[in-house]
């Protein structure tokens, strides 16, 4: 899984320095996912139209495209059956806890201050879940892939692509408002990184209206 835009890995490195993150607790805890993680990975391919559903996607929502959900968003969904993965960061509770173990495969990204977050993702999954590990580094590391972007909602995205959509519809995206599938969060701050998530979709070419 390539990122299809550079670009889209370069600003992670902006988005550092900006928080003042260090590179090194990125890696760390990359390298201690991949280390720990047993579960098998998935051969998921994408084509065409793929809908991308973030935190402020309203309840009840029905996808009439292959979708790909971001974290705890996967609460607001009423049916499941066209959603092909799950993104997280680990931070989506309980939404993406009841979303393991029933078929759906995820992706677990890695960053320098979610190891407790995606050890207990790890402690939740059967032998049968299927996983794809993710980081932010731009470093290679076998078992990883760094497709790019920063938030869920845009590691998505950024996801979908890499798997071969070749449009996007955005279902729940806002930078003016924390949505209701976001889990517990500190609303000024998730606000702040929702304008870094319209940056990176800027980068494909993608705009939260």
């Amino acid at each position: 899984m390539q990122a299809t835009n550079q670009d889209s890995i370069l600003i992670q490195d902006e988005i550092r320095e900006y928080f003042g993150w260090s590179l090194e607790s990125d890696y760390q805890s990359a390298l201690s996912l991949v280390k720990m993680c047993k579960s098998p990975t998935t051969n998921l391919e994408l084509t065409g139209k793929v809908t991308v559903v973030g935190a402020a996607a309203p309840t009840g929502f029905v996808p009439t495209n292959p979708t790909v959900v971001a974290d705890g968003a996967i609460g607001a969904i009423s049916d499941i059956s066209l959603v092909k993965l799950i993104v997280t960061d680990g931070d989506g509770s309980p939404y993406i806890e009841n979303a393991l173990n029933i078929g759906i495969p995820i992706c677990l990204h890695a960053h320098g201050d979610n190891i407790e977050a995606w050890g207990n993702i790890l402690s939740l999954v059967d032998k049968e879940q299927q996983v794809i590990l993710t980081h932010q580094t731009p470093y290679s590391i076998d078992g990883m892939y760094n497709p790019g972007g920063f938030t869920d909602g845009d590691r998505a995205v950024c996801i979908a692509l890499a798997l071969g959509a070749t449009e996007i519809e955005l279902v729940g995206f806002s930078t003016d408002e924390v949505g209701a599938w976001s889990g517990a969060t500190d609303e000024k701050r998730k606000l702040i990184k929702l304008k870094w998530m319209n940056r990176v979709l800027s980068l494909h070419s993608l705009e939260v209206v």
